[in-house]
C-alpha cells in the first residue's frame, strides 16, 4: 500500500521471547492510530482498551453477517489463483455481509481486534504472511479477545498460533473462525 500511495499503511514492531509475542506496537500514520499491546495487560488503540466482548456475547457473529477480509498477495500461477478465487466464491455463495481486501496484513489484524472486520484470512496459495506481519497484530487480536489460527489448524504451539505458519485465519470469535475456515479450505458452501 505504501509504495502505491494508499493510506492503509503502518509501522509494526513486535517483541518475541522464546518465539512467543510478548509486546508490540502498530502505528498507522495516515489514520493517526496507535495500537499498543503487552501480553496479559491488554491491547489499546489510542489509549482506549480493545475488547471484542460484544462479538463473543451470547449471540456470536455468524458468517452471514460478517465482513470478510482476504489477502491474495503475489501468486500468479493458474492453480494458485483458482484456489484463492474459489475460496472467496465459496464464502460469497454461502453468504456474508461483504468482502474486502485492504492490502495490509498488520492492519487487517488490528481491524479484527477493533471489530471493524470480523474475519481475515491469507495463505490459501503462496501468499501467506511473514512473522513481522503477525507478531504485534497477533498479540493485539488475542489480547482483545479475538482468535487466530492457521488455516490448516496444525501450526499451534502450546495451543497458540505459530507466527512462522504459512497461513492465517483470524476472527472475532471461534465459531466464525471455524465457519469461514471450512469454506476457505474447500468445504461445502
Amino acid at each position: 500500500n505504501f509504495a502505491s500511495g494508499l493510506p492503509l499503511t503502518c509501522v509494526s514492531i513486535g517483541l518475541c521471547v522464546g518465539g512467543r509475542p510478548v509486546m508490540g506496537v502498530v502505528y498507522a500514520p495516515m489514520t493517526h492510530e496507535l495500537y499498543t499491546v503487552v501480553r496479559n495487560k491488554g491491547a489499546y488503540r489510542n489509549t482506549v482498551k480493545l475488547s471484542l466482548g460484544a462479538a463473543t456475547s451470547s449471540t456470536p457473529k455468524k458468517l452471514k453477517d460478517a465482513v470478510v477480509d482476504f489477502e491474495f498477495g503475489y501468486a500468479r500461477h493458474t492453480q494458485d489463483i483458482s484456489n484463492m478465487v474459489g475460496a472467496v466464491q465459496r464464502i460469497m455463495e454461502h453468504g456474508c455481509r461483504t468482502t474486502r481486501s485492504l492490502g495490509s496484513g498488520v492492519l487487517d489484524l488490528c481491524y479484527v481486534a477493533t471489530g471493524r472486520i470480523d474475519v481475515v484470512y491469507a495463505g490459501v496459495a503462496i501468499e501467506g504472511w511473514k512473522p513481522w506481519d503477525y507478531c504485534a497484530g497477533m498479540l493485539i487480536v488475542l489480547e482483545s479477545g479475538g482468535k487466530i489460527e492457521s488455516l490448516q489448524k496444525k501450526n499451534l504451539k502450546n495451543d497458540e498460533y505459530d507466527i512462522y505458519s504459512s497461513s492465517v485465519i483470524c476472527a472475532v470469535n471461534q465459531g466464525l473462525l471455524e465457519e469461514c475456515r471450512t469454506l476457505v479450505c474447500g468445504g461445502p458452501s
